[in-house]
């Protein structure tokens, strides 16, 4: 059997774009290990299926390097794909020689470290992020990775059921309005969360998902709706688990391009997300992938967070039927 290391060490979204490539039919009987961020065990744990792996802190190299090393040595794998890593992950691929190293070709460590590197535009987005990590994989052998396009990530959520009952809410009878994001791309307007969250509270109970680096997104939307019933805050109230659950429980999940947004599409729940015209945070790039997927970008203007604006609450509510 063969063995391969699988390699992105970035964020939730970049993750649920990438782990899916190992489904692929050329890998059926391979054993790959994913070598993921720390933190992020819950997707790997609560794929279908799930997935081996170790976690590395890519900001502490010292111990991440012994970490990797110390795992090579004893999976001995004949191939690593490295689909995103810091330079001291690659260099380690070369020092403990295994025997095809595939990558980006972009960066220095790439071009020393890397002996079957890819040169691939990402930026100009003309294809979506899981396609150009299968475009990755099929370097294993062009010849024998048949899939045209990647296949497509299914999580199933550990049981909290506990959870409705606490907060008092009912399977798929409540919205989850999730405002925040890390910053990488145009988010809606403050004021477009506000007024749907108000027209989706008329029917459903509508819950508040985020962590303390979303504040700068909730701040003003938890104030405004502090003293209503029919909307609950659980802003960093939840662990990565219950998050899952309540996802998979919930009749929608309205995000901007952000990992939760992926999480949900991948869980099965029907999901409305929010994406800018700037070329790197397109659809076309970052559509979260799922049986229920509806995703809004502004109809025409300038990539700026003003073209935002266009994408009004009527037209995403029409498609909420």
């Amino acid at each position: 059997m063969k063995k391969a290391l699988f390699i992105r060490l970035d964020k939730i979204g970049d993750l649920i774009c990438t782990l899916p490539v190992d489904q692929v039919q050329l890998l059926r009987d391979w054993d790959v290990t994913w070598v993921i961020a720390k933190g992020l065990a819950f997707i790997p744990e609560n794929s279908v299926p799930p997935r081996k792996f170790i976690e590395l802190d890519k900001n502490d190299s010292v111990a991440g390097r012994k970490i990797l090393e110390d795992y090579i040595r004893d999976f001995q794998p004949d191939v690593a794909i490295s689909f995103q890593a810091p330079w001291w992950v690659n260099f380690a691929l070369w020092k403990n020689h295994i025997a095809k190293r595939i990558g980006v070709t972009s960066k220095w460590h790439s071009l020393l470290f890397l002996n079957m590197g890819v040169r691939q535009k990402r930026s100009r987005a003309i294809k979506h992020e899981a396609d150009y990590n299968l475009d990755l994989v099929r370097q294993l052998d062009p010849q024998r990775v048949i899939e045209k396009s990647a296949p497509v990530l299914r999580l199933k959520a550990p049981a909290h059921p506990e959870l409705l009952q606490l907060h008092n809410l009912l399977s798929k009878r409540f919205m989850i309005v999730h405002p925040g994001m890390a910053g990488s791309a145009l988010n809606w307007p403050t004021e477009n969360y506000i007024e749907l969250i108000k027209r989706l509270s008329i029917n459903y109970k509508v819950v508040l998902t985020g962590t303390p680096a979303d504040e700068p997104w909730l701040s003003e939307i938890k104030t405004g709706f502090a003293q209503d019933p029919q909307v609950l805050n659980l802003q960093s109230m939840l662990n990565p688990s219950e998050l899952l659950y309540l996802l998979s429980e919930a009749d929608s999940v309205f995000a901007p391009s952000t990992g939760v947004l992926h999480l949900a599409a991948s869980l099965g729940t029907r999901v409305f997300g929010f994406y800018s015209l700037i070329r790197v945070q397109t659809q076309t790039r970052w559509a979260a992938r799922g049986p229920d997927v509806h995703l809004f970008s502004p109809i025409a203007g300038s990539p700026d967070s003003e073209s935002m604006r266009t994408i009004t609450v009527d037209r995403v509510l029409k498609e909420l039927t």
